[in-house]
């Protein structure tokens, strides 16, 4: 028997028109954000370094590469091909590209399309390859917009809600441009992994990503007229940490808020053995000259209910360390937050726990959980960081 929307009853017309209407709203909600015409690149250039103590790397390029010395400027060769993988490597006096020998401990390949391919994967702007000894160190400069576009689908889900993505996109501008500013007498200001945040080039954009990089283009966090670094983590486990019981420095909006939304995280609850001689083993490589471990008993605990350090007793004496270098020496595959209790067993120690990551700043599964409940990106952002404003960076930068 066929069916028509006319026979439906009144009560399952109304039903049928709910759930179209939820299919709808979910569909804008999560796969297409507002329309908005994206400004004027900024042009603020962001140094990375994506590769480190290599013997040899693989570079190439679609169009033909000027290339200069890093350090004067001087131009050393124009118009020079590099089909990809043309080999990068250290000779006495300078460095060999292709079948190029450049003297210079420090070059600039710069592309003509401003992209090139390193180790397998594309990147935009220029690279400086540097001299380490009988090593290469590879740092790629790229304006920060296409910089994020290669650092947002690292670090948050591309297809999380459009709301919590921007958030994501200011916390992660703010992180990569305070670091810029903090770092220019350096020789890069971030690295490509969890040091600073994950970064994979062009290989790693995605659409809705890239999206939420134009949408909130320029904008940073502010707080007493400098741009704020936008700490950021996985998972709190119910409450955000307070900056200077981690790291050096007092900030009010790094204080540590209460978080219940970030309980859809799969890592808001964990728990990981690890047997005694493991464990050891791994303080003893860290230079902690334990003979043995007898037991191991929690510390004090700060306000978000994350320990201060660890007691280790060995014989009749007893090993107090603190809870990030404890985390640091056994792993934090093991350890994911600071925030665990410890139990022992005949073999091993049971050590169970919530939240992942250093606590400070913005819980990106509670970023998640608002968003879920409608929360507006700068409703997002001023939760965890309360105090800090959002502002566009050439109002702070003039």
């Amino acid at each position: 028997m066929k069916y028509s929307i006319d026979s439906l009853s009144r009560e399952n017309k109304v039903k049928f028109g709910i759930a179209i209407i939820l299919i709808i709203a979910l569909t804008v909600f999560f796969f297409l954000p507002l329309k908005f015409k994206p400004r004027e690149s900024s042009s603020f250039i962001i140094r990375v370094r994506i590769a480190q103590e290599a013997n040899t790397l693989d570079f190439g390029s679609e169009k033909k590469c000027d290339v200069s010395d890093a350090k004067t400027g001087r131009v050393l060769a124009e118009g020079i091909s590099f089909p990809y993988p043309s080999k990068v490597s250290c000779v006495d006096g300078g460095i060999k590209a292709a079948d190029t020998i450049f003297d210079a401990q420090r070059i600039r390949i710069s592309p003509v399309t401003d992209e090139f391919e390193l180790g397998g994967t594309f990147y935009q702007g220029e690279v400086d390859i540097v001299k380490k000894g009988n090593t290469l160190e590879a740092i790629n400069r790229v304006e920060l917009e296409n910089y994020l576009k290669g650092v947002l689908p690292c670090e948050m889900n591309h297809l999380w809600p459009f709301s919590a993505l921007k958030a994501q996109a200011i916390a992660s501008r703010s992180f990569a441009v305070d670091q810029a500013l903090r770092r220019k007498n350096k020789e890069y200001d971030l690295t490509d992994d969890t040091y600073s945040q994950v970064y994979k080039g062009k290989n790693a954009q995605r659409w809705r990503t890239n999206r939420a990089t134009d949408a909130t283009r320029g904008k940073v966090l502010e707080y007493k007229g400098k741009v704020f670094p936008g700490y950021f983590h996985s998972c709190c486990g119910g409450h955000t940490e307070d900056i200077g019981l981690v790291w050096k420095g007092d900030s009010a909006p790094l204080k540590g808020v209460r978080c219940r939304w970030c309980r859809w995280s799969p890592r808001f609850r964990w728990q990981n053995r690890v047997y005694t001689k493991e464990l050891l083993d791994k303080l003893n490589e860290k230079r902690y000259n334990i003979k043995r471990i007898d037991n191991i008993k929690a510390g004090p605990r700060d306000p978000s209910k994350r320990l201060e350090y660890i007691s280790i007793k060995s014989g009749n004496k007893w090993f107090e360390i603190d809870t990030e270098d404890f985390r640091s020496a056994i792993g934090r595959k093991y350890l994911k937050s600071s925030n665990f209790h410890v139990k022992k067993y005949p073999r091993f120690y049971l050590f169970s726990g919530y939240g992942w990551g250093h606590g400070v700043g913005m819980c990106q599964w509670g970023a998640f959980g608002l968003a879920l409940r409608g929360r507006s990106t700068e409703r997002i952002l001023k939760y965890y960081y309360p105090e800090a404003n959002i502002v566009r960076l050439r109002e702070i930068l003039i």
